[in-house]
């Protein structure tokens, strides 16, 4: 059973008359407050990382469902006090341990999830990084692994969400790089 959100008035506590779409206005004559379902707006990060002579992408083995214990690009929520590039380089930090300058964050993409969840996924990325520079990996609910991708051709069954594989593969192609992929824990 899927749980109905918005179905009262948050500012006076109606019940309102329906709740199959958006906007939803309370009835109240002497409230009139009109209920929004805007998109969350979520930072993903291409991050590069260069391994011996190949270059590759970090990513990280899902916790938490949807997609537990497949691989996503490093991303999540962007806070309401927060910069997006701030919230990409927060979001790599709390999920792999990998600190990566906000100032250094650029946008690649911009990319609306279908209506349920509705989200706005900005995709971006920054400078490559050194995995020999990084404290060992601590697992935690939210991701179970961090690794590195070199190529993402045949991981349509390994990855969370296929807009994640989708501007991975274009990163790749980008860089002349495409074919089979091959995955390395960090």
């Amino acid at each position: 059973m899927t749980a109905t959100i918005d179905r009262f008035c948050h500012a006076c506590g109606t019940a309102f008359p329906s709740t199959d779409a958006y906007p939803r206005q309370c009835v109240q004559p002497e409230c009139r407050t009109v209920v929004w379902a805007n998109p969350l707006p979520v930072a993903v990060t291409l991050v590069p990382v260069v391994v011996g002579d190949r270059l590759g992408l970090l990513v990280v083995r899902r916790g938490l469902e949807p997609g537990r214990g497949k691989l996503a690009l490093v991303g999540g929520f962007i806070e309401a006090h927060e910069r997006w590039q701030d919230a990409a380089a927060r979001e790599v930090q709390e999920e792999v341990q990998v600190a990566i300058d906000p100032t250094t964050v650029t946008l690649l993409d911009a990319v609306s999830s279908s209506p349920r969840p509705n989200r706005i996924l900005l995709f971006a990325t920054c400078p490559p990084v050194d995995p020999t520079t990084w404290p060992p990996f601590v697992p935690s609910p939210e991701a179970l692994e961090r690794g590195v991708i070199f190529g993402a051709d045949d991981l349509d069954h390994t990855f969370a969400f296929s807009a994640h594989l989708t501007l991975a593969r274009r990163w790749f192609a980008g860089r002349g790089t495409p074919g089979p992929a091959a995955y390395q824990p960090l």
